[in-house]
C-alpha cells in the first residue's frame, strides 16, 4: 500500500516501531475477542449453513466454479504472489462476489486518500480499500469499512492490522456519528475481520481463505456489511 503520513508520529506505524505502537493503541482501544457488534456481524454464521447454494447471485455451478477457481490459485500460488499480485488475483474478486455495492450509497473504493486530524495530529494516508457512501463524482463520503491487505516476505516490516486501525480511527473523526466502524486485515491467505465502536477494539478468528468452507464464510462476513450498513 502507498502511504502517505503527515507527522512522525503516525509514520512509525509503517517502521519497526509499529508492533509497539499498536500495542499501545490496543491497550488504549481495549481489544475483545467476543464483543456484540462482532458477534451480530457473524451471528448467521452459527444458524445458516454457508456454501455455494445459498449466497451467490448466479447460477451456483457457474459461481462456484469460480470461488473455486480463485481459491485454487491462492492456494497453488499464493506463496509466490507479491501484494500487487495477491490484490489482482484473489482479493478483488473476493470482494467481487461479496457484491456489496448499492448505487449511490455504498461502494467499494481502492487506493484512495483519507485524511484528517485525531487528537491534533494531521493524519493523510491512502488505503488498500474502503467501503464508503459515494458522492455525486463517485468519491468515498462517509467510510464504513477498510481493508488493508499485506503479503509478507523476508526482511519487510509492514503493519497490516495498524495501517488499518489508524484508518478507522481518523474514520471516527470523519464520522462523528457513534456508528460501528468494521474492517479486514490480511496476511497472505490468513484474514482477520474487526470491528471498532468507541474504545472498544474487537478481532475475530483468523480465516484460511486456502480452505473452501472459511473462504465461504468471508465472502459470507462481507455481504453482510451491505445490510449492516443500509440499517445503521
Amino acid at each position: 500500500m502507498k502511504k502517505f503520513f503527515t507527522s512522525e508520529k503516525w509514520k512509525k506505524i509503517s517502521k519497526k516501531s509499529s508492533e509497539r505502537e499498536l500495542k499501545k493503541r490496543k491497550s488504549s482501544y481495549k481489544e475483545k475477542r467476543k464483543e456484540k457488534i462482532l458477534i451480530k456481524w457473524f451471528e448467521k454464521e452459527k444458524r445458516t449453513p454457508i456454501n455455494k447454494h445459498t449466497f451467490l447471485d448466479l447460477p451456483a455451478p457457474k459461481n462456484f466454479s469460480f470461488i473455486d477457481k480463485i481459491q485454487k490459485e491462492l492456494t497453488l500460488h499464493g506463496r509466490a504472489w507479491n501484494e500487487e499480485e495477491l490484490k489482482m488475483n484473489f482479493i478483488s474478486f473476493v470482494l467481487f462476489l461479496a457484491n456489496v455495492n448499492v448505487p449511490e450509497k455504498i461502494q467499494i473504493f481502492y487506493e484512495r486518500r483519507l485524511s484528517g486530524v485525531v487528537s491534533d495530529i494531521p493524519i493523510s494516508l491512502v488505503v488498500d480499500s474502503m467501503i464508503a457512501s459515494p458522492t455525486k463524482a463517485e468519491r468515498p463520503k462517509k467510510p464504513y469499512f477498510f481493508l488493508q491487505a499485506f503479503k509478507r516476505s523476508i526482511g519487510d516490516d509492514h503493519d497490516p492490522e495498524g495501517q488499518m486501525l489508524a484508518a478507522m480511527i481518523l474514520a471516527q473523526e470523519l464520522n462523528k456519528d457513534g456508528k460501528p466502524l468494521y474492517g479486514c486485515w490480511l496476511q497472505g491467505k490468513a484474514w482477520n475481520f474487526t470491528t471498532l465502536v468507541g474504545r472498544d477494539y474487537c478481532v475475530s478468528k483468523t480465516y484460511d481463505a486456502t480452505d473452501m468452507e472459511d473462504l465461504y464464510q468471508i465472502v459470507y462476513i462481507l455481504r453482510k456489511l451491505k445490510d449492516l450498513i443500509l440499517n445503521r
